[in-house]
C-alpha cells in the first residue's frame, strides 16, 4: 500500500540542531522512525514566523531547503521534484520527502523569491500560517484581527503569486488561510487546489478548521483535504481539558522556557515536554476518523488524505504516539467497513491523483 502523509514540521528540529538521521527519543518523526512507518511520502515543510526577531525570511527558508535536502544523503531516502520521481521512487522503495511551504513569508513580496523557490522543488505552496502577510490574510487574523488587517482576501499580487504557482505546477494549500482568501483562490483557480491538514467545522467550531462549502468547493477543484488530528481540532471539549492540565504544569512549562532564550528552542521544549505528558486527556483515534467520515459522506472518499502534522502538534489522538502508529488509521477505517480500494485511496493514492491532475 502506497501511503502518504501531507504535513510535517520536521525541519524545525534540524535547525535546532538535532541530527534526525539517526532515531530521537521525542517527537513524531526521524528518519529511521518514517522508513520503519508505513509511510512512503513525507511532505517536509518549511515554515519562518513573521514574528521573528531576525526578518531574513528568504535566506532562512533557503537554509531549511538546503538542511531538507541534505537528507537525500541518506540510504534510500528521496527528495522527488516530479511525479515521475514519486513513481520511481515508489517502485524502488524510497523514503520520499517532497518539500512544502507554509506561509509565503519567504517571498518577501518578490515574484523573483517565488520563482527561486519554485525552481528548487517546490511541491506545494500554504500562503499564510497564522500571520496574515500584506497579500493574503490567514484564518486567525480574519476571525480575530480583521480590523487591522491591510487586505482581506488576496490583492493584485496575492492573485498573481496563486496563478505562477497553478501555471508552474505547485499546489496551493489552502489550511491556515482566511475565508476571504479562500474563495478569492477558489474563484480564480485554474487547477486543484489542497487543504494539507485541517478538520470539519461541523463536529469542531475551531477557526482553522473548513466549513462545508469549502469542503464541497476543493472537491469541485477536484482537489484534496489532508484531515489533521490535533485534539483541539478534533474534539470541541478538549480546549477545556488541556487548559486545567497546563495550570497543573505551568511550573514545568515555565522552567522550559528559562532554560532556552530562543523562542524556537522554547516551543520545541514545549512540544517534547507535552508529547509525553498530554495523552491521557487527548480524545480516541475514532474521533479523527470521524472527521474523516464526514468528509467521504459529504464529498466522497477520492478527496480525503492524512495531514498529520507531525512535530507541528504537542499532542495526537490517544493511542497514536508517532509516525510508527500510521497505520492504526488504516486499521480503523476497515474495522468501519472500508474495503482496500478506498482504504488505499485514503492512505496515499489520492494525492497521486491530484498529482496527476496538475500534471506534476
Amino acid at each position: 500500500m502506497f501511503v502518504a502523509d501531507l504535513h510535517n514540521d520536521l525541519v524545525q528540529r534540524i535547525m535546532e540542531g538535532e541530527d534526525v538521521t539517526s532515531i530521537t527519543p521525542h517527537g513524531h518523526t526521524d528518519i529511521p522512525r518514517l522508513k520503519k512507518s508505513c509511510i512512503n511520502l513525507q511532505i517536509l515543510i518549511i515554515w519562518v514566523s513573521s514574528r521573528s526577531p531576525d526578518p531574513n525570511f528568504f535566506n532562512k527558508a533557503n537554509k531549511m531547503f538546503d538542511e531538507i535536502e541534505k537528507l537525500s544523503n541518506v540510504k534510500d531516502v528521496l527528495i522527488p521534484k516530479k511525479l515521475q520521481e514519486i513513481k520511481d521512487g515508489i517502485k524502488d522503495n524510497k523514503l520520499l520527502l517532497p518539500i512544502s511551504m507554509e506561509g509565503g513569508e519567504a517571498i518577501e513580496n518578490k515574484l523573483e523569491n517565488l520563482y527561486h523557490f519554485i525552481n528548487r522543488g517546490l511541491f506545494y505552496l500554504g500562503p499564510t500560517w497564522n500571520h496574515s502577510l500584506d497579500w493574503v490574510s490567514s484564518n486567525y487574523d480574519e476571525k480575530f484581527n480583521k480590523k487591522k488587517l491591510k487586505t482581506v482576501g488576496l490583492n493584485d499580487f496575492g492573485k498573481e503569486v496563486i496563478n505562477i504557482c497553478q501555471e508552474n505546477r505547485v499546489l496551493i494549500d489552502v489550511s491556515h488561510i482566511g475565508e476571504k482568501s479562500f474563495w478569492d483562490i477558489e474563484n480564480i483557480s485554474t487547477k486543484p487546489f489542497i487543504a494539507s491538514h485541517s478538520s470539519v467545522h461541523k463536529i469542531c467550531p475551531h477557526f482553522r478548521n473548513l466549513h462545508d462549502d469549502q469542503i464541497i468547493a476543493i472537491k469541485n477543484k477536484n482537489g484534496l483535504i489532508g484531515i489533521n488530528p490535533y485534539p483541539f481540532f478534533i474534539d470541541p471539549t478538549f480546549k477545556d481539558r488541556e487548559s486545567i492540565f497546563r495550570n497543573e504544569h505551568k511550573e514545568k512549562i515555565k522552567s522550559l522556557e528559562i532554560q532556552h532564550s530562543k523562542k524556537s528552542s522554547q516551543w520545541l521544549a514545549k512540544q517534547h515536554y507535552l508529547q509525553k505528558k498530554l495523552g491521557s486527556i487527548c480524545p480516541d483515534i475514532d474521533l479523527f476518523i470521524d472527521h474523516m467520515e464526514y468528509i467521504i459522506k459529504l464529498i466522497g472518499i477520492d478527496y480525503v488524505g492524512v495531514g498529520s502534522d507531525y512535530d507541528g502538534l504537542d499532542c495526537l489522538p490517544r493511542g497514536w504516539e508517532d509516525c510508527s502508529d500510521h497505520f492504526k488509521i488504516a486499521e480503523k477505517l476497515e474495522t468501519r467497513g472500508y474495503n482496500q480500494e478506498e482504504i488505499e485511496k485514503v492512505m496515499g493514492k489520492n494525492i497521486l491523483r491530484v498529482l496527476e491532475e496538475i500534471n506534476y
